[in-house]
């Protein structure tokens, strides 16, 4: 019986570790739908915020902690965290959480803690499932977390599975499923495991049926003018919500019908107008050059080889047919996108992508150009602006992999010698196109840059206002007169409507404009562009892959209160979208959150820490225990963080890169806490051996990952995969041994210690979480993982030296 007990204990904090983290992750992309991108770190904030609550009720009910039946109790939480889950998601939909408006709507202050509370809920409960456990069975602390760590990780790869197929709010109420089944587990009543599994059973049934019974309440700032009426088809997977409008024809005005993707309820658009009849039809029906804006890269050179990166729904496919392009190459990163286009709805788009000449890769843009030996004539890219987060939220500042100093030297190294480049982004980040290609021609020899560059935009009828469309082009050699001439001439044929008026497009920047005084000549003639950067209040620095934040646009110095005040004063949710386009939401969400996470570790840590003091947690060595559990949470986090942003460019695909560095790191952890166990690892062993084993190791594999990333792009995706895991592996195992050893260490001094150190690993986890990104923006991802390690330092001076 003892022998069943034990392996039903490891079965249920099993179930829900696993649970809890497909909650988490899938939270992160509901929010990401209902709300936007920044807010995936509200789910891990609020998560580690119900666990660490948790850690420190069950520190302060003594009886809970000590006298309760341990698996009555774990039956009923288990029970409960399936209702809660349920109820709090539903409640979410309910509640008109309008963070944008927190400065001018009176009611936020109230409507943003009954948020956080919500959201928290399923969490705290979860949380005290898994401390109680460890409070109670301390001795078995090595397997238990290794159990723990392993359904965890579970849970980041099942999302893999239950996104496409159950969508995010199913995804949510499978997380309740699976966590009601470990009531059987815990329970030693059958009538206590009836009622979990008939709850499970239940659960299932609402998650096949979540878009009938609970669907996603989308915030009124991302409302899309395509979410007016219903979409014809939609599908999830673990990185975006993909829904399909549909435009009928107006024989009227001419207007042919369209088809458009619109990704996570509005953050992004793409698509293309009715083309049944066939791409030769729609070029015929539509041959003068206005439509085809990307021409302008490529008007001087014939029959060109484009690469495009971002095809969407396929606008620039069709620029590129236009000017009849021998090969044109499409690599969209969207599984569901290209499986529309190119399959499921081919006959609306014409073939377009089954065109011989087209070529549709489904990948990320900048893992496809490391690994391709080809040459372009040009290299498209069209309002690629990545704001949807993916599944796990650390991602969820918009890393643009393709905008970096290095992508540009890499677009550069594939270009014929006349080649171009041609972006198209908001004319706020014009500016940094600008230093982003000057620094990359200046790497292959060029010192004068002003006649490579060519940019123009859309008016808007206020001088004041910039454009959300801004043309970039920029040329491997210089233009020559003639070519600016026509690209001049083509740019005047393109208008737009201003207060009934027809408008010719603005321009920005010609090599023969007689050097006008502006930004782009400053940039592309200064002798200083480190003073330019500095003296500059946007931030016009380029982006690099060690700080991939394109999207950033203010310098942390100049964000003050009136940044705070200006993104949170949003009175019109209709105008929200453009004009929040280009203000520091990032920066401000994650500051928010930061303090937010600081203020609640000191209430709900400190202060109880300081009152219940008396109370069992007397013992000598507790400071420093305290100090000890807070490096290896900030420590751990910032590992996790900073490798997935590493890896991302190695693997490609987000799913995968997600998948396997959390999932890889969680069961290798296991391992190592496994291990610690088996092998009776004390304070002593860990503080002179383990810990500075750890230490080597994260510098080796931080200085030889890009290294052997270079040898080894080239390889196929499962063999990047296994290589990966490889690498993970004697730094997780190594990352697994110091938290149940402490755990063990600490339960010899005081049992009551236990919850408080799981809530201080948490609150931390959530500090290092979010100051993770903020100094990955600040000063780069290898500081962050340097960081890190002197984390891993501080905890082996902190250790105490006892067995």
């Amino acid at each position: 019986p003892t022998i069943m007990k034990k392996t039903n204990n490891y079965i249920g904090i099993f179930l829900i570790s696993l649970a809890t983290l497909l909650l988490e992750l899938s939270l992160t992309r509901v929010m990401s739908v209902s709300l936007w991108y920044h807010f995936g770190f509200l789910v891990i904030s609020t998560a580690l915020l119900g666990f660490g609550t948790a850690g420190v009720v069950l520190a302060s009910w003594k009886n809970f902690r000590e006298h309760y039946n341990l698996n009555n109790a774990l039956t009923w939480l288990s029970i409960l965290f399936g209702i809660v889950t349920v109820l709090s998601f539903y409640v979410l939909q309910k509640i008109p959480f309008n963070p944008f408006s927190i400065a001018t709507d009176s009611r936020q202050l109230y409507i943003m803690p009954l948020y956080y509370v919500t959201i928290s809920a399923p969490f705290f409960i979860s949380g005290l499932i898994i401390s109680l456990l460890f409070t109670r069975i301390s001795k078995d602390m090595s397997r238990l977390y290794a159990v723990d760590l392993i359904g965890a990780a579970l849970g980041c790869l099942i999302i893999v599975w239950t996104m496409p197929n159950f969508g995010g709010n199913g995804s949510v109420i499978m997380a309740a499923a699976i966590g009601s089944l470990a009531a059987l587990a815990f329970s030693e009543k059958l009538n206590l495991k009836v009622v979990g599994f008939i709850l499970s059973i239940a659960c299932f049934i609402i998650a096949l049926n979540a878009d009938d019974l609970i669907p996603i309440s989308i915030s009124e700032n991302k409302r899309n003018p395509e979410r007016t009426f219903e979409p014809i088809y939609k599908e999830w997977n673990t990185f975006s919500f993909i829904e399909i409008y549909e435009r009928e024809a107006n024989p009227k005005t001419g207007f042919p019908g369209a088809r458009r993707f619109v990704i996570d309820g509005g953050t992004a658009a793409t698509g293309m107008w009715n083309m049944s009849d066939g791409v030769e039809a729609a070029l015929n029906k539509y041959p003068g050059d206005s439509l085809y804006e990307s021409n302008v890269a490529y008007l001087h050179i014939p029959n060109p080889s484009i690469l495009n990166i971002g095809s969407g729904g396929g606008k620039e496919v069709m620029d590129g047919l236009h000017k009849n392009a021998r090969k044109i190459t499409c690599v969209e990163i969207n599984p569901i996108i290209n499986n529309t286009v190119k399959n499921t709805m081919n006959d609306y788009w014409g073939g377009l992508f089954n065109h011989p000449n087209v070529e549709l890769i489904t990948e990320e843009g900048r893992n496809f150009i490391n690994r391709s030996d080809e040459k372009f004539d040009v290299v498209v890219s069209s309002h690629t602006i990545s704001n949807a987060a993916v599944a796990s939220g650390a991602l969820g500042l918009s890393e643009n992999f393709i905008l970096t100093k290095e992508a540009f030297d890499e677009y550069l190294e594939h270009l014929t010698p006349n080649g171009t480049i041609y972006f198209t982004r908001p004319e706020s980040h014009m500016a940094r196109l600008f230093t982003t290609g000057r620094e990359a021609l200046a790497d292959i020899g060029i010192t004068d840059f002003t006649k490579h560059f060519y940019s123009f935009t859309i008016p808007t009828g206020d001088e004041k206002a910039t454009s959300f469309v801004g043309y970039f082009v920029m040329k491997k050699s210089p233009f020559t007169p003639k070519e600016i001439e026509n690209m001049d001439n083509f740019r005047l044929n393109l208008h737009t409507e201003i207060d009934g008026k027809i408008v010719p497009y603005k321009l920005l920047y010609s090599p023969y404009n007689d050097g006008a005084a502006n930004i782009y000549n400053d940039i592309l003639t200064t002798s200083d562009l480190k003073t330019l950067y500095r003296t500059t209040e946007k931030q016009i620095a380029p982006a690099t892959d060690n700080r991939p934040f394109f999207n950033q646009h203010v310098s942390w110095s100049n964000i003050g209160w009136h940044s705070f005040k200006d993104v949170f004063s949003q009175n019109d949710p209709r105008n929200a979208r453009m004009a929040l386009e280009n203000k520091p939401i990032a920066e401000v969400t994650l500051l928010t959150i930061l303090f937010q996470s600081i203020v609640l570790a000191a209430l709900l840590i400190l202060i109880p820490l300081y009152r219940f003091s008396k109370e069992g947690l007397k013992f000598s060595n507790k400071w420093r225990y305290l100090f000890f559990f807070a490096a290896l949470g900030l420590g751990f986090i910032m590992i996790e963080i900073a490798f997935i942003q590493r890896f991302t460019l190695y693997l490609g695909q987000p799913v995968f890169t997600l998948a396997v560095i959390i999932a890889g790191l969680l069961l290798s952890t296991g391992i190592g806490s496994y291990l610690s166990g088996k092998r009776n690892i004390n304070n002593i062993q860990l503080r002179k051996k383990y810990i500075p084993i750890l230490l080597c190791v994260l510098l080796l594999t931080s200085f030889l990952t890009p290294v052997l990333f270079k040898l080894t792009i080239h390889l196929p995706l499962v063999a990047r995969i296994l290589l990966t895991l490889v690498l993970l592996a004697p730094m997780g195992i190594l990352l697994g041994i110091p938290f149940p050893t402490g755990i063990k260490t600490v339960s010899k001094e005081s049992d009551n210690f236990i919850p408080w150190a799981w809530g201080v690993n948490g609150f931390f986890t959530v500090i290092g979480s979010v100051g993770a990104v903020i100094l990955g923006m600040m000063l780069g991802f290898n500081i962050v993982i340097l960081l890190a390690i002197l984390c891993y330092a501080c905890a082996m001076f902190l250790i105490p030296q006892n067995q």
